[in-house]
């Protein structure tokens, strides 16, 4: 099993829960999991895999997190890798949504030079009752132009966590590698035999 560094940026606390969250079923897999924040200046070295996870706030990830990336880019090429963005643009009935979500990942990957082997984009969440004044009304009115709710009197928790949970299986997977050959006996043993 691997040794897998998640490495995020939160705004609000959403991509935190899912990182967490994902960390548990990665964890479960029995893989060894740690979980930095993007900001802290985690190191990558004595990792097998990684997990980068962040949210777009006005149309951009945390800025910490692309500099995180790009000071570690060797390590971070040099094994099985994960994008996670947490987009509003996923919730609600916005056609768009989804089309908009995957600039968002491409432009990050763009600003980095980095190519993980696995992306994915995930509803967050409109915590109402922690935005400004300013960012609430901004954040309500993008709200009803997108079909996510508007009622600003209450936090709304977006993310599905059963694709959470569903992509965390997917990377267990991928990080689990090929099945273990069974040894060889050495040839000695074979012209015993």
């Amino acid at each position: 099993m691997a040794d897998i560094l998640v490495v995020y940026g939160t705004s609000h606390g959403q991509t935190e829960k899912i990182v967490r969250r994902m960390a548990d079923r990665l964890s479960t897999e029995g893989h060894r999991v740690t979980v930095r924040k993007g900001d802290s200046h985690p190191s990558p070295a004595g990792f097998d895999a990684y997990l980068v996870a962040g949210s777009v706030q006005f149309g951009r990830h945390q800025r910490y997190l692309e500099e995180f990336v790009r000071r570690n880019l060797g390590p971070l090429s040099s094994g099985p890798t994960a994008f996670v963005s947490v987009c509003g643009a996923m919730a609600g009935s916005w056609s768009r949504g989804p089309e908009e979500a995957a600039k968002y990942v491409a432009s990050f990957l763009s600003r980095t030079g980095w190519r993980p082997r696995l992306t994915r984009s995930f509803a967050g969440g409109l915590p109402y009752t922690r935005y400004g004044l300013l960012t609430r009304w901004m954040m309500r009115a993008i709200s009803r132009v997108t079909g996510r709710p508007t009622d600003t009197s209450r936090d709304w928790d977006l993310t599905d966590w059963v694709e959470v949970d569903r992509f965390a299986r997917e990377l267990a997977g991928q990080l689990a590698g090929p099945p273990a050959m069974p040894a060889r006996p050495a040839m000695a043993e074979m012209a015993r035999a």
